[in-house]
């Protein structure tokens, strides 16, 4: 990858962020989308949140 293809990528992700992060609503939704919030809005255990508590051990 070249250093224009690097270039173009990180625009094409800066233009989601602007356009995806315009609430804090908006934010938390694309964040559970994109699999790193669960369905409650809450940081799933592989990405640091807490080990779900309603799981039997």
């Amino acid at each position: 990858m070249n250093e224009a293809e690097r270039k173009a990528i990180r625009a094409m992700l800066q233009r989601r962020v602007e356009e995806k992060t315009q609430t804090p609503e908006m934010a938390r939704q694309w964040l559970i989308e994109e699999g790193l919030y669960d369905g409650d809005g809450d940081l799933k255990p592989q990405y640091g949140g807490q080990p779900d508590k309603r799981r039997p051990k």
